[in-house]
């Protein structure tokens, strides 16, 4: 199984590892965007009311975290498109 890159509640870029399917890992969370905190304890737990989606490239971007070390597609599920 891979790890997924996800969008969690449009204000955290993370990612989900096989092993803990239920929990976000924070890589960078956006105060901006609606984060209460920029350091979110990690990981955290998926709720019912939370929205979580496949990053893509762009979200890397906008949340300034380097893609190139996450760029193998071997390894990690992330939307492509």
């Amino acid at each position: 199984m891979k790890t997924k890159l996800v969008v969690y509640n449009e204000h955290t870029l993370g990612y989900i590892s096989p092993e803990l399917p239920n929990y976000v890992s924070v890589l960078h969370a956006s105060v901006l965007r609606g984060a209460s905190s920029g350091l979110w304890p990690s990981p955290i737990l998926i709720s019912s009311k939370d929205t979580v989606r496949l990053a893509k490239k762009e979200d890397f971007d906008t949340y300034r975290v380097v893609f190139d070390g996450f760029a193998n597609d071997r390894e990690y599920e992330f939307n492509n498109n």
